[in-house]
């Protein structure tokens, strides 16, 4: 089953933000990794959208929206969206969420800014989608999952 990008956000939070919580831009770049792995192993996506590409790296358009309230100030709760409750990835999907665990055990070490660079790195899928444009890249042009799938699927045969 797919989930909304703020679904994945929120249980990132509630499963590892703690009392401090966890800045926008490190849920964006956390929740971009969480879904090109996924793409590297599965089929179907891990979410509803994908990543656009924005001037600080992949972005999910309606976590932006969600969460731009936040500014830069670390979300420490689960957020709900407009006209409904905070959801998140339910217990029930135990591989979702070893997935949000094995990405934070991975990535979330790291600052928002150190996981901003590292979407930035040549050969990245947000650096090939920005390069092809030559870095004037459309509002809501999205990353090509072809293109997540195989960059992820590149580092994955490196973990071999």
């Amino acid at each position: 089953m797919a989930y909304t990008p703020l679904a994945l956000a929120n249980t990132f939070v509630a499963h590892h933000g703690g009392i401090n919580g966890i800045s926008h831009m490190k849920l964006q770049k956390l929740a971009f990794y969480a879904y090109g792995w996924w793409l590297a192993y599965n089929s179907e996506p891990l979410l509803t959208e994908a990543p656009e590409v924005w001037k600080f790296g992949p972005v999910f358009d309606s976590l932006y929206g969600a969460l731009r309230p936040f500014g830069s100030a670390p979300i420490a709760k689960p957020v709900a969206p407009p006209f409904g409750d905070a959801t998140q990835i339910p217990p029930s999907d135990t591989l979702a969420l070893q997935w949000v665990d094995w990405v934070w055990n991975r990535y979330g070490h790291l600052s928002a800014l150190q996981l901003s660079d590292m979407t930035h790195e040549v050969g990245t899928p947000w650096q090939v989608e920005a390069a092809a444009k030559e870095y004037r890249v459309p509002r809501h042009h999205t990353i090509p999952d072809a293109t997540t799938k195989r960059y992820f699927q590149g580092l994955a045969a490196d973990l071999n």
